[in-house]
């Protein structure tokens, strides 16, 4: 197995494993979680970024399979980066809604900015011819 195809693997099974647990913690915010309208929105947008930025990842891994070394690396970051800063986003917006403290409180912004590193990456990937 080359390094990339174990690296892809690696994205391939974090980006589902964001993506299985953005589905369980959508559920419990949707049958188990007591909280007032406004927590439940919030609650929600976690649970959308995280969703669609697990996507974005399976979306990397692929773009990836399809480039030169160089390329491939850079996708394959901002793959990494998007479901790094999606769990940090969303589970720093998960932590507030059901302790009421961010206990760190830059911890969403950092989310939200890795999240958009992600996507330049991928955006510079999908640009290259190879």
């Amino acid at each position: 197995m080359s390094d990339h195809s174990s690296s892809s693997n690696y994205l391939v099974a974090a980006a589902a494993l964001s993506a299985l647990i953005g589905v369980a913690v959508g559920g419990y915010g949707a049958h188990g979680l007591n909280a007032n309208e406004s927590l439940t929105s919030m609650w929600e947008t976690g649970v959308t970024y995280q969703i669609w930025h697990a996507l974005g990842a399976f979306a990397a891994s692929w773009l990836a399979s399809t480039r030169e070394a160089h390329t491939r690396k850079i996708v394959t970051a901002g793959g990494w980066c998007l479901v790094l800063g999606s769990l940090s986003f969303s589970g720093s917006l998960y932590f507030f809604i059901i302790d009421s403290i961010f206990p760190f409180p830059m911890l969403a912004p950092i989310g939200g900015t890795v999240m958009m590193l992600g996507w330049g990456g991928i955006v510079y990937g999908a640009l290259r011819r190879r």
